[in-house]
């Protein structure tokens, strides 16, 4: 008989180990693309530009094209391209030379490139953190300065604000002041007592719960005490999310297994005996449940192309909810994990998971597998929530917001629900109260 050996330790560390790596390797991506530049915030080169300083100018790094298409009201064009060219200080444009330098591009990027490359001719230029994207979250300290505002083909100027309709308003105080505590708690109720479970399923239940709830704290004191500015605290929340739909899902998986299906346990006949005829424990032949595993990993590797080729947005906008001003934007590095870092984990692992299948064919799924399959998972749910978010509400980025933190109370309230369903056999060692059974 095929023996069935579940290796938790080294799963565990395997585990472990992965998702300390796909953590660091986003923040390892940013340091060495858009960090090592000189880089200046919103706030502080509108500053700096209000002084009126003969010794301050902005430039803007972009293409032609894209300038024409809108630009910052006053800013200087000069393309990256040109700026890569140069090979001297005395090579600048007149109007530049001998002056301060703040370099714009959409995101950030082209401008950290061109603020590296001046920095090594011995140009003083800094970088917009975030790009035109985070342009206008200094607004509203300087509303007067004409360099707050945008202008569009024709000659059109656009300020970045929008007035929220009241239900708009009230839906996103609800979000904020209700919604978003509410399932917080919930969460951390919830984990503290699965932690505790003698059943792995509902111990691994508990820690994704847990990890989802360390990522809803970070998003809670970016917004409340950040003013949603921390690219880190932004990032811990949707690494977060991501490895804790990854749990949740091996959860269901080691659910499934050890109480219904039973298609690891070599001691106890699979569920899917009368469908598959012929089983893995005890014929040599390949088990049903690997083969329908396998073209699920196939599938998602395909799906995962979705968010993967999925348009940036540029939308951002201040405006008021209530007596708070709030600035929505999505921003580009994080949309980078969303859209791209997120799906492209989640290809690499599937494969992975499919090629630990591949090189274990005796094993109905090797918890190696198992895990490889889970995370994969997670990361492409997560990519595939977030960009269908973002591309629903493109231009209307409240409304994005609303419904993640709904969809999240859903998450958690859907958790709760089964768990009390099912109360008498999943929750029975916790000895919950008699009068619980006549409900």
């Amino acid at each position: 008989m095929q023996e069935f050996t579940r290796i938790p330790g080294l799963a565990f560390v395997l585990s472990i180990s992965l998702a300390v790596v796909l953590w660091l390797l986003p923040l390892g991506l940013y340091k060495l693309i858009l960090s090592n530049a000189s880089q200046i915030q919103a706030a502080e080169a509108l500053g700096m530009l209000r002084q009126g300083s003969n010794e301050i100018l902005l430039v803007d790094v972009r293409p032609e094209p894209a300038y024409e298409d809108k630009h910052i009201y006053g800013v200087y064009s000069l393309p990256l391209v040109q700026i890569l060219e140069l090979e001297g200080v005395e090579d600048l444009p007149p109007a530049l030379q001998g002056k301060t330098l703040l370099l714009v591009c959409d995101a950030g990027v082209l401008s950290a490139q061109a603020a590296r490359h001046l920095g090594e001719l011995g140009v003083k230029a800094y970088s917009l953190r975030g790009g035109m994207l985070d342009w206008g979250r200094a607004w509203l300290q300087y509303k007067d300065s004409p360099f707050s505002k945008f202008e569009l083909t024709g000659g059109v100027v656009q300020e970045p604000f929008r007035v929220m309709s009241q239900g708009e308003q009230a839906a996103a105080m609800v979000a904020l002041l209700w919604v978003k505590p509410t399932y917080m708690l919930l969460s951390a109720v919830v984990s503290f007592y699965l932690i505790r479970s003698r059943a792995t399923d509902l111990r691994l239940l508990g820690w994704g719960l847990l990890i989802f709830l360390i990522g809803e704290v970070f998003c809670a004191i970016n917004y409340i005490f950040l003013r949603d500015n921390s690219f880190f605290a932004e990032y811990m929340h949707s690494y977060s999310m991501a490895l804790a739909f990854g749990l949740a899902a091996y959860a269901l998986l080691e659910g499934l297994d050890e109480r219904l299906v039973h298609f690891t346990q070599a001691d106890q006949h699979c569920a899917m005996l009368p469908v598959c005829g012929p089983c893995v424990k005890n014929q040599a032949v390949r088990c049903g449940i690997r083969k329908i595993a396998q073209f699920l990993c196939i599938a998602l590797i395909f799906l995962a192309i979705i968010p993967l080729l999925a348009p940036f947005n540029y939308t951002a906008y201040n405006t008021q909810i209530g007596p708070i001003f709030h600035y929505y934007v999505r921003q580009f590095v994080h949309q980078w994990f969303e859209a791209r870092y997120s799906p492209l984990v989640g290809i690499i692992l599937t494969s992975l998971a499919l090629l630990v299948m591949q090189l274990t064919p005796r094993a109905t799924l090797h918890p190696l597998a198992r895990a490889l399959f889970c995370a994969g998972l997670g990361f492409f749910g997560f990519a595939l929530f977030r960009v269908t978010l973002g591309m629903i509400y493109a231009e209307a980025l409240v409304w994005a917001t609303i419904w993640e933190e709904l969809t999240e109370l859903m998450f958690v309230v859907g958790v709760i629900y089964i768990l009390w369903v099912f109360r008498h056999t999943l929750l029975q060692e916790f000895d919950l109260p008699k009068l619980s059974k006549t409900v």
